[in-house]
């Protein structure tokens, strides 16, 4: 017959037929907390990171131009092939873009005790090709509000940055 034997160590740690199991914390001392504690308020990101939020992005903002004056303005958008893609109505965003091609585009996202935010500083250009029209259809780029967005536009990247903020310090 075989019997399961519990004892307490003079530790106050429990065993059972002679193993240790996990002791309880009692101390206070939580090496995560200490870990997240010593680690950067803000933290650089690579390119890949950068690319890989850019990818799971939905919504975010684009900066144009309006002669000297910085407009920004919400979009849905969808990254490929380390390219941005959004559709717009024919009005001042679109004239913007055709007056300067030189744009922002900024997606971040909040979560627990980290966010990120990525900025694409590139070019915009209004595609009129219906190849290339197509294969934007064919791509998870979906607006929010159903409205006639007839226009597409691709955003090429010259420069990609992105930081990471670890929230409470």
């Amino acid at each position: 017959m075989v019997t399961e034997e519990t004892r307490v160590t003079s530790g106050g740690t429990a065993c059972q037929n002679g193993a240790m199991s996990n002791p309880m914390n009692i101390s206070g001392h939580n090496p995560e907390k200490e870990a997240q504690m010593h680690r950067p308020p803000v933290t650089e990101l690579t390119a890949e990171q950068c690319w890989e939020h850019l990818y799971s992005a939905r919504f975010g903002r684009i900066a144009t131009m309006d002669g000297d004056e910085i407009e920004i303005t919400p979009i849905n958008l969808v990254a490929d092939d380390e390219k941005i893609y959004f559709r717009t109505a024919q009005g001042t965003k679109l004239l913007h873009l055709i007056l300067n091609e030189h744009v922002a585009v900024q997606v971040d996202h909040a979560q627990g005790g980290e966010a990120w935010s990525v900025i694409v500083r590139g070019t915009a250009r209004l595609l009129t090709d219906p190849e290339e029209t197509r294969r934007v259809d064919e791509l998870p780029l979906r607006p929010w509000l159903e409205t006639t967005k007839l226009e597409y536009v691709e955003v090429t990247p010259v420069k990609v940055t992105g930081r990471l903020f670890h929230l409470g310090h």
